[in-house]
């Protein structure tokens, strides 16, 4: 069970990470990011205590407690267990039935996703103990476990294909 909490939190991590460095790289070509300059909004803004408009909107995607980037994180580990539930559900139905699944199904794989992901991730905040661990990781950990997180959502992506 520790090592599905532990790679469960990996995914999370790796996804959490990926948002974010997303969010930084298009913050380059952001052409709202230039609004704050104009004057009166920069006034607007300064009488409202916001020096420093990006660096708040960094601090909105990055919080690690109840940031843009975490819960993007959260709903594709959500995602991504769903399919792999709905996929091996699916493979072992079709090999015994010729039926199609029923809504229940469904809601049986959203439920399980659900009960997963706080079981093993969110439950106490399980995750933030992960990510201080996995942030003082070096380069060759960092490629090792990316590199495991894609190759884990990649996986899950075709069997998730297979089923139908």
């Amino acid at each position: 069970m520790k090592i599905i909490e532990f790679y469960l939190n990996i995914v999370h991590f790796c996804y959490y990470k990926a948002h974010y460095k997303l969010h930084l790289l298009t913050n380059k070509v952001n052409p709202f990011r230039l609004l704050a300059e104009i004057p009166v909004v920069k006034k607007r803004l300064e009488k409202k205590g916001v020096k420093n408009i990006q660096k708040e909107i960094d601090t909105a995607f990055g919080n690690k407690k109840n940031g843009l980037s975490i819960t993007v994180a959260g709903g594709f580990l959500f995602v991504l267990l769903f399919f792999f539930f709905f996929g091996v559900f699916s493979l072992i139905y079709k090999s015994f039935t010729a039926e199609y699944l029923k809504t229940s199904h469904f809601v049986v794989f959203g439920v399980l996703s659900t009960v997963v992901c706080y079981a093993f991730v969110f439950k106490k905040d399980k995750y933030i103990k992960y990510f201080d661990k996995f942030e003082k990781w070096n380069k060759g950990e960092k490629r090792k476990y990316n590199f495991s997180a894609l190759c884990i959502t990649v996986i899950i992506i075709a069997i998730w294909i297979l089923s139908f």
